[in-house]
């Protein structure tokens, strides 16, 4: 407690001073090396960090105020009790006086401390309760200095260590066991114990009994749940060592979580197989609105994440291929799990569709690669890397992961469970939804029912008690700062598309062994580019990993794109992706031959229509369930016709089914023979 009197002597900012007078609030302080008086307010000088007092404060210390609270009912009276004589020997009455109450003539404070010292002795004699005078001096010095907490005995107020009498070294041991139980599978206290006693005896140190310890471990445990689940341990210790913050975005867009796990649900693959998808998802903090999420099988790539940006700021009837692909589910599914199109398109027109700003992502590979920055440096936002294994820097997507599996995944034919304790018995048997159908099923879920269900994060200051939907946060906060809409061309989407550096030969590009071609090419066979570092006068090449049989090379004199198409390509069953072409070459280097264009054909047909391993059918599925990241063209206008031309006409037979006249077919040709 501090204090400060007249003619007090003190230190104060670096100097001595000494109180010379009192005006109201301020004290005026005499520096005793420049006689200079200094006008200073009373609570300004008690709060400053360098006021220091000459003699210590003659106030007892209140530290132990509590301790009474801390003692037995019959410790607690009789403290009170030896308060009541020590404060009347000290100030002449008992505590709690009225006041104009005289004291006793015995304690009458004219006389010395001794005389009323010895009164109270004969008079605590008389009742029973005798005390030596040492005793009296030791109460009084102790309430002097601490208070009535001084009074009680030290033995009742001692503050007992964890380790108790163990050897703080080997306390020392247990702490660093149980530290390092983290990341191991769990075990039990006896192995704990083992490997305390077996490092103990290395450094020759004593050790308690086995009680001992097992008491020892129940006190530390704590909230390390180091002898229960794993992953409950490797979350706790995940936890930061300082309070929770509290992210307060005022608009929509300023700051966005990325995030992406794999969903608790089996899906049907083309090859009529089943497998579990991933989720990768954008959601705005202002708003608790899902910018966008898509599925894909196995595991997400960067290019996936710069398609979800593309999309997060794309209505989703304008995205590439969701009018068809909502018209082929619709026809599929169960009457009424998607609504008629005016429903649809009604609730799609509320769900606002907003620009991020800033975006939070953890450091999974996809997040921090070239191609995902470079989308975001694009499209002018900022990133955010969160902390290394700490989920905690982005715990609302991690909280809406949670939302989504018990709101929607559950009631999905195919669930798993969030672990195998609580899955069934053959969820891949239960499977029937394809991963375009979850995707619909997904995408209307999140605008009919997240959208409009209300979330307790979401409060306005109008209306503090009222949780709001992420429709209504938006309206509320859309009024303050509107959004620029967004409209991404196919342009804009091949550019987000991952960038390698080729030059133009005569036959055209060689990318990745396979040679891709364009009458467009035609100026620029053998012309350098022009560009500077990173292209070295190469050209800029896009490729979709999805959708190999054809590249985009940018023609940046004429400031478009050119789309070159494998030479081999109107051979193909079908598109192949990155990790078909990676598989055929792998097949081809196992037979030890030289790989030619017509052997890679032939294998990238295979591993489509009838893959061997598990690597194969991955890559085919991941190319059959993922829709291509660039829209189509856009298809030009009819050809005109010549006027003497006579189109066929259709010859209609009895059944609805219309027949035309056969075209005049070519001989093919075999892939085998072809030239590469």
């Amino acid at each position: 407690m501090k204090s400060v009197r007249l003619f007090d002597f003190i230190q104060f900012d670096a100097g001595s001073w000494q109180v010379v007078a009192q005006d109201g609030p301020e004290l005026a302080l005499k520096n005793l090396a420049t006689n200079r008086i200094r006008r200073v307010p009373v609570a300004d000088l008690l709060i400053d960090d360098s006021y220091l007092p000459d003699d210590p404060p003659s106030f007892p210390s209140l530290d132990n105020a509590a301790a009474l609270e801390t003692l037995s009912p019959g410790t607690r009276d009789g403290v009170l009790a030896l308060h009541r004589h020590v404060h009347e020997v000290l100030h002449g009455i008992p505590p709690g006086s009225l006041p104009g109450t005289n004291p006793k003539p015995e304690y009458d404070l004219a006389n010395p401390l001794q005389v009323r010292i010895e009164a109270k002795l004969t008079e605590l004699a008389a009742r029973g309760m005798a005390m030596t005078e040492r005793t009296m001096f030791r109460h009084i010095a102790d309430y002097r200095a601490h208070g009535i907490g001084g009074l009680a005995d030290g033995r009742a107020t001692r503050q007992m260590s964890v380790a108790g009498r163990t050897d703080p070294r080997v306390f020392t041991l247990v702490e660093a066991e149980l530290s390092g139980q983290k990341d191991a599978s769990t075990g039990t206290r006896s192995r704990v114990i083992a490997r305390v006693r077996a490092a103990a005896a290395k450094s020759d140190l004593a050790v308690p009994s086995d009680a001992t310890l097992y008491r020892i471990l129940k006190k530390i445990e704590g909230s390390r749940h180091p002898f229960g689940n794993a992953t409950t341990r490797r979350t706790q210790g995940n936890r930061p060592d300082r309070p929770w913050g509290r992210q307060s975005p005022s608009r929509p867009g300023e700051l966005v979580e990325i995030g992406s796990t794999p969903m608790d649900l089996m899906v049907v693959y083309p090859d009529g197989s089943s497998g579990r998808v991933d989720l990768t998802f954008a959601l705005d903090i202002a708003t608790r609105t899902p910018l966008a999420a898509i599925l894909r099988p196995v595991a997400t790539k960067a290019v996936d994440a710069a398609v979800l940006l593309a999309r997060a700021m794309t209505p989703l009837p304008m995205q590439p291929g969701w009018d068809a692909s909502l018209s082929y589910s619709r026809s599929v599914l169960p009457p009424g799990m998607l609504p008629r199109d005016e429903d649809m398109r009604s609730a799609i027109a509320a769900k606002p569709v907003i620009v991020p700003e800033s975006i939070t992502v953890d450091r999974g590979k996809v997040f921090v690669g070239s191609t995902f920055t470079a989308a975001c440096e694009r499209l002018q936002i900022s990133i955010t890397k969160a902390a290394p294994r700490t989920p905690t820097d982005k715990p609302h997507i991690e909280r809406f992961f949670a939302g989504v599996n018990t709101g929607f995944t559950q009631y999905l034919a195919g669930y798993t469970g969030p672990n195998v304790v609580r899955r069934g018995k053959d969820p891949a048997a239960e499977t029937i939804f394809t991963l375009a159908e979850v995707q619909n099923l997904l995408d209307w879920w999140l605008v009919a029912v997240w959208q409009n269900r209300p979330h307790p994060g979401l409060r306005h200051p109008a209306m503090p008690k009222k949780d709001l939907t992420p429709n209504e946060a938006f309206a509320a906060l859309a009024s303050v700062a509107p959004q620029i809409p967004v409209a991404l061309t196919r342009d804009d989407y091949i550019a987000l598309l991952p960038v390698e550096w080729r030059s133009i030969q005569t036959y055209g590009i060689n990318f990745h062994g396979l040679h891709y071609d364009n009458p467009g090419f035609h100026p620029y066979r053998g012309v350098p580019s022009g560009l500077p570092s990173p292209a070295d006068g190469r050209w800029e090449v896009r490729y979709d990993p999805y959708r190999l049989q054809s590249i985009y090379v940018r023609d940046h004199k004429k400031g478009q794109w050119i789309e070159a198409k494998w030479t081999l390509s109107t051979h193909l069953v079908g598109p192949f992706s990155r990790d078909v072409l990676a598989a055929a070459k792998k097949a081809i280097d196992r037979r030890g031959e030289t790989v030619a264009g017509r052997d890679l054909l032939a294998e990238i047909n295979r591993i489509l229509t009838a893959p061997t391993g598990r690597a194969e059918r991955q890559a085919t599925q991941r190319t059959h369930t993922t829709p291509s990241a660039v829209p189509e063209q856009e298809a030009g206008p009819d050809p005109i016709t010549e006027p003497t031309a006579t189109p066929v006409a259709p010859i209609r037979a009895p059944d609805p089914v219309i027949v035309e006249f056969p075209r005049r077919r070519r001989h093919g040709r075999r892939i085998d023979l072809l030239e590469d």
